[in-house]
């Protein structure tokens, strides 16, 4: 028997566009009581109703005839006093695909599926500097992850994101630096974080890392890391969350086959 928690049916409490590129839903419902805090950075999954239908079938995830769109997402924060649930969307304008489309049109009272949250990224957070790298995509996890770091963290975080306009609001410790990288072609191949990466200055002690974003930037970078820095793996939180040219479902796919 599966330990998972069952997935819950909740509804859109509000939307905010809170930059050109990144629309903020915040979801709400009774289901959602008892959702765990702390977890804000945790992927989980949110389980959108098929084309033509209001409501997801919940009976049929993760594998019945009726699955729901399956995509996966972040915890941006879980209020626990209003019990509202934060889930930030980088949108991809005509590349954007069925979540996207979803964070665009919600209105409140739609209904919407979430299951998890998953185990959190980064849990080394008392070590003595930090370094993240993460695209729009990723910039949620991170900023969440950011936000739960002690007051005294210091460290850089590397961030590409699509104009200027995109620079996202974080309440990170004062002493981690975040360098804001424009590369307006996302579906373009970048090594703009990589480039920024190595032209920063190298701390002694020990380091916790978190790197995620679009693939062939996340293993240039880990590749620099474990290679060039000499980098624990233990250390380092490196993830693909998509690929140039890939649906999340093929990128899935290609994931596991790697991974097998």
């Amino acid at each position: 028997m599966s330990n998972r928690p069952a997935p819950r049916l909740v509804e859109v409490h509000s939307s905010q566009r809170l930059t050109p590129n990144m629309q903020r839903l915040v979801l709400t419902g009774p289901a959602l009581l008892g959702f765990p805090e702390g977890q804000e950075g945790a992927n989980l999954k949110l389980l959108l109703p098929r084309p033509g239908e209001a409501v997801p079938d919940l009976d049929s995830f993760p594998q019945g005839p009726n699955r729901p769109v399956v995509r996966t997402y972040t915890v941006r924060h879980y209020h626990k006093a209003s019990n509202q649930l934060t889930i930030d969307f980088a949108l991809h304008g005509e590349h954007g695909g069925p979540a996207s489309r979803f964070a665009l049109t919600a209105k409140p009272g739609d209904k919407v599926g979430i299951a998890g949250p998953g185990p959190l990224k980064l849990t080394d957070l008392d070590a003595e500097h930090f370094l993240f790298a993460a695209d729009m995509s990723a910039l949620p996890a991170a900023a969440g992850i950011l936000e739960s770091l002690p007051a005294t963290a210091k460290g850089h975080a590397v961030f590409e994101i699509t104009s200027p306009e995109d620079r996202y609001p974080i309440a990170a410790p004062a002493g981690i630096h975040i360098h804001w990288l424009c590369h307006p072609e996302p579906q373009q191949p970048s090594l703009g974080q990589l480039e920024a990466i190595r032209a920063l200055p190298w701390p002694q002690g020990s380091l916790s890392i978190f790197v995620a974003g679009e693939g062939s930037a996340v293993r240039a970078i880990r590749r620099f890391l474990l290679d060039e820095r000499d980098i624990a793996r233990k250390a380092m939180y490196a993830s693909p969350y998509w690929k140039i040219g890939l649906t999340e479902d093929q990128h899935q796919v290609q994931k596991k086959t790697e991974s097998d």
